[in-house]
């Protein structure tokens, strides 16, 4: 079971994320942030959220979806996955940003519940206005949803003039986390989640000369430092408020003892990097090969 017959499913690949981690830059990085996900599960384990008080149980709600979405593009990591773990990590940023606006407003949920019920009649009228869609939905499902956009309808007077729409998460931003969104959602959002010549560029090798010469359906390493900084960076932003929000001292002390090694810990992408790949399961190449 080999890298070529099984790709990233390929049991080899634990020799590659074994290896990745004898860089020590890349130690260094992984190791910080199994610190942080150990102080997460801290923050998580007994937490006792009363059912009735909305801001702090959805702040915790989206703090387990946040931590999930770490250990997530962690795994990815180091795994060579480096471009699905970031855009991971953009989806992860986006509810970060709901942390910080519902930490510091509690009428933030009233923008998020509005969002649903903008959706669930999109959904619908999408279903309702094409005649393709239509006809596979039986009329009990039809009348369900013509029901939905009546009631999503009646509540959206109910608030005029303003109407239901999804969050404008550049806006909310700038209002409760401006950094957040200027280093991490604009980078994800360019090289990451979205299909852009950035995210092409990373599944091409090139020569000197800048010719392709490759499709690069292998590992890759190409700013893994960048992306666990972003990791564990994401992560702290969303701590911070829900450390806030719970009134959790001995977390906030921790957290700040984590930022302070966050700026020491290397910046740089290490040069001229051997990681064993495990493309082979036997044979003279199962050494491995230079990425």
């Amino acid at each position: 079971m080999s890298f070529a017959q099984d790709g990233f499913l390929s049991p080899t690949m634990e020799r590659y994320r074994v290896s990745l981690k004898d860089v020590a830059a890349y130690k260094a990085w992984f190791s910080f942030a199994e610190e942080l996900n150990r102080l997460g599960l801290d923050m998580l384990r007994d937490r006792d959220v009363r059912r009735h008080d909305n801001q702090r149980l959805t702040v915790a709600i989206l703090f387990v979806r946040a931590h999930k979405s770490f250990q997530a593009s962690l795994l990815l990591a180091e795994r060579g996955l480096i471009s699905d773990a970031r855009v991971v990590l953009r989806s992860a940023v986006e509810g970060v940003i709901a942390i910080n606006a519902l930490a510091n407003d509690a009428t933030f949920l009233d923008k998020l519940i509005e969002a649903h019920y903008y959706n669930q009649r999109k959904m619908a009228r999408g279903v309702l206005n094409d005649p393709i869609y239509r006809a596979y939905y039986s009329p009990q499902q039809i009348a369900e949803m013509e029901a939905t956009v009546q009631d999503v309808d009646t509540r959206e007077k109910a608030i005029a003039p303003r109407i239901f729409c999804d969050p404008n998460w550049a806006d909310v931003a700038v209002k409760h986390c401006k950094d957040l969104y200027q280093t991490l959602y604009r980078l994800f959002s360019s090289d990451g989640t979205h299909t852009t010549i950035n995210a092409i560029h990373r599944h091409v090798g090139y020569d000197a000369n800048q010719q392709i010469t490759e499709l690069k359906i292998g590992p890759d390493l190409s700013d893994l430092v960048e992306t666990l900084k972003s990791a564990c960076l994401m992560f702290l932003w969303a701590a911070n408020p829900v450390a806030r929000v719970f009134d959790l001292a001995e977390i906030t002390g921790r957290l700040q003892n984590q930022l302070q090694r966050f700026n020491g810990l290397p910046q740089d992408e290490p040069v001229s990097v051997t990681v064993v790949a495990g493309f082979c399961g036997s044979g003279p190449e199962a050494a491995g090969r230079s990425l």
